[in-house]
Formats: structure tokens, C-alpha cells, sequence
């Protein structure tokens, strides 16, 4: 099994705290949290980003984004 990365819960512990019952967020509140615009996070190829449509609705898995901000 994989070692959770450093910071990792903690990471976690904000996202959940921050918008609880919830397993996603939006692009848009992703940005809100980075302070930049989608493309940015878009074009990151590490940024764990899912398109669920095929129309440009993209959501962002919280335990995901706790993991990738311990590695950015």
C-alpha cells in the first residue's frame, strides 16, 4: 500500500472542513482556492482534474486535490 505523502491529512482535513458533505468540487471552486484562472489548472497535467460530460464540466475528486497539494 502507498505511503499517504506529508501533509497529506492535513491537506484533507482543511478541503472537507471547508466544504463538508461534499466528495467533489468544481473547477470554479478550485480556482477560487488557487487564486487563478481554469486554464491553469487545466493545463497542469498533474492537477487531478475529471470531465464527467463532454462538455466542459469538470470536477475535482477532494482526496485528489489534498493529495496533489502536499506534492505542489
Amino acid at each position: 500500500m502507498p505511503r499517504e505523502p506529508d501533509g497529506y491529512r492535513e491537506q484533507l482535513e482543511y478541503l472537507t472542513e471547508r466544504y463538508p458533505d461534499r466528495d467533489m468540487l468544481s473547477i470554479q471552486e478550485a480556482c477560487k482556492i488557487f487564486k487563478c484562472g481554469r486554464h491553469k489548472l487545466l493545463n497542469d497535467r498533474t492537477f487531478p482534474v475529471k470531465q464527467f460530460d463532454g462538455k466542459g464540466t469538470y470536477y475535482i475528486p477532494i482526496p485528489g486535490l489534498a493529495r496533489w497539494m502536499t506534492t505542489h
